[in-house]
């Protein structure tokens, strides 16, 4: 049992400094004391608040003292006087503690909460006395009795229907045109949402004609989405099996990831092109966000009272420059402020998980054009057993050569021959355009219309049905299509550079270049004419 002489005698020094306030109480027969310290604006700090009011319930006469603000105290008083002090205070019910919190609480009254209430009730809201009466955010996952039953399940109601919409809107989606279609002036499109799937965007190419007979190319004239800033990094030839790898990450991140991604997109450093955002995706571990700090001064007071970078009395807390020292602080961690709070790279490992080449089987739901049937390998064999045999029956029976038939004139007068001999041409020349040869040209150039006059009739007279045209180079690093051993070749038409005297190779016209079907160069560098021509190696 601890007299009120003793307990006086441990808290001398604090009723002498008249800093702290001691709160005494009786519990049973022994003396208690402790101390508290008020908030920089001269209120209570909410875990002090509590622990009064606990006191108080322990003994509702108890009292909180100062030396410097109660009389019967000071700082010169031996400790028989300042145990007398105190006994006159607690026998007099001065400085009690509810007087103590009602001037230094910053809750709103009572009335005003009930006030607040109604008021959210009235728009359909739930209500929470926390901040109200402790100053601080709840928990909506836990329920600490600070709402209603209604107003708990009203909120979580109100949760889910949040989550639903934010799940209904996409995260990503682009306008997929028919480019062939779009050239032509008779535009075919339809909108896409990614992630998406393979049979769902095969629906889409044949809904908008994109069949790899007639047309094969397409573009984005248009993207949409839910992250500020994404749609600036995109572009009209992005590929669909990328845009869906990104659609897919974006949907399994969790919303302080989806946060950190839109300010990491702001602060550019991994953000140039389509590769680069599918990269920073998988590597949001590379930065630190402060989603409560927006400006420098918020930077300076985060970094003092949060992380206590540097350590500062309080007192001198009330002359420190925090606008100066966030400034300072923000320029050496080459930081930004964005709308989502203080962002910087903190210098991790940025891994590249995607090459801007392969990208993962998972993800893949571009449809393919359809591959050549392939020959029955027991007519293969067969053909290649005889080679000679073959040989031998095309020596001996060459191709004939088409007869020349002359032009008959019946007419005997010049003018009449002259109008015979137009007639008979004009007609041979109708009956060209309805040839088959005729046909087979015009396919080619369809599916080549960005080539010369010249080469379009070689590539028409070597291969007809050639369906891409490309460099070896191409072919192997492009398509995967690579030399395997005990494979048979193929053969592939490509234009292939010229060398000049010195031996460098020098660049076709524009208008003989070869490009595939995504309009990108592809050229077979090697030595040869200045013509299309047949170039072997690949294999499949």
């Amino acid at each position: 049992m601890a007299s009120l002489r003793d307990t006086v005698k441990d808290y001398q020094d604090e009723l002498r400094d008249g800093i702290a306030w001691v709160a005494f109480w009786k519990q049973g027969r022994s003396w208690n004391a402790e101390y508290f310290h008020l908030d920089m604006d001269d209120t209570l700090y909410p875990e002090d608040r509590s622990r009064l009011e606990e006191i108080k319930s322990i003994d509702p006469a108890a009292v909180i003292l100062n030396g410097y603000y109660c009389g019967h105290l000071g700082e010169d008083m031996s400790l028989d006087e300042l145990t007398a002090g105190v006994r006159y205070h607690y026998e007099n019910s001065m400085n009690d503690i509810d007087g103590f919190i009602g001037a230094h609480d910053d809750r709103l009254p009572p009335e005003v909460i009930e006030e607040a209430r109604a008021a959210a009730h009235e728009a359909g809201l739930p209500f929470s006395e926390k901040p109200y009466r402790d100053g601080e955010d709840f928990n909506p996952y836990v329920f600490d009795g600070s709402m209603s039953i209604e107003d708990f399940e009203l909120m979580h109601r109100m949760i889910e229907k949040e989550r639903s919409e934010q799940m209904a809107e996409p995260i990503l989606s682009g306008y997929l045109s028919n480019l062939g279609k779009y050239t032509e002036g008779r535009p075919a499109g339809e909108w896409v949402t990614f992630p998406t799937t393979a049979e769902h965007l095969k629906e889409v190419f044949d809904r908008i004609g994109i069949d790899f007979k007639h047309y094969e190319e397409w573009h984005f004239t248009e993207f949409q989405s839910t992250i500020p800033g994404l749609t600036e990094h995109l572009s009209e030839y992005s590929h669909p099996d990328e845009l869906n790898y990104l659609g897919k990450l974006l949907e399994m991140q969790f919303d302080d990831d989806r946060e950190k991604f839109i300010a990491a997109i702001e602060y550019g450093d991994h953000a140039d092109s389509l590769q680069d955002i599918i990269n920073l995706a998988q590597n949001l571990d590379c930065y630190w966000i402060y989603p409560s700090v927006h400006n420098e001064e918020e930077y300076g007071r985060y970094l003092v009272d949060e992380l206590e970078e540097p350590e500062l009395p309080e007192e001198a807390k009330k002359y420190f420059m925090y606008e100066e020292y966030g400034r300072d602080a923000s320029i050496n961690d080459d930081g930004m402020f964005t709308e989502k709070g203080y962002i910087y790279n903190n210098r991790n490992t940025f891994t590249e998980w995607y090459d801007g080449r392969d990208v993962p089987e998972e993800y893949r739901v571009t449809p393919q054009p359809p591959q050549p049937e392939r020959p029955d390998p027991s007519k293969v064999e067969m053909d290649a057993a005889a080679p000679g045999q073959r040989t031998a029956q095309t020596a001996e029976q060459p191709q004939e050569p088409r007869p020349v038939i002359p032009i008959v004139l019946t007419s005997e007068k010049p003018a009449e021959k002259l109008k015979e001999i137009t007639d008979r041409l004009e007609q041979g020349i109708a009956e060209l355009f309805d040839s088959e040869r005729y046909r087979e040209y015009l396919k080619v150039m369809s599916k080549f219309h960005n080539y010369s006059f010249r080469n379009t009739v070689l590539i028409a007279m070597q291969k007809p049905d050639a369906s891409l045209v490309a460099g070896f180079s191409a072919w192997k690093n492009n398509f995967e299509r690579n030399v395997m051993k005990g494979q048979k070749g193929i053969k592939i038409i490509a234009p292939s550079p010229y060398k000049n005297q010195t031996g460098n190779a020098e660049n076709r016209p524009a208008h003989a270049e070869a490009r595939y079907r995504q309009g990108r160069e592809a050229r077979h560098r090697g030595k040869g004419s200045h013509h299309t021509r047949l170039q072997g190696g690949i294999r499949l």
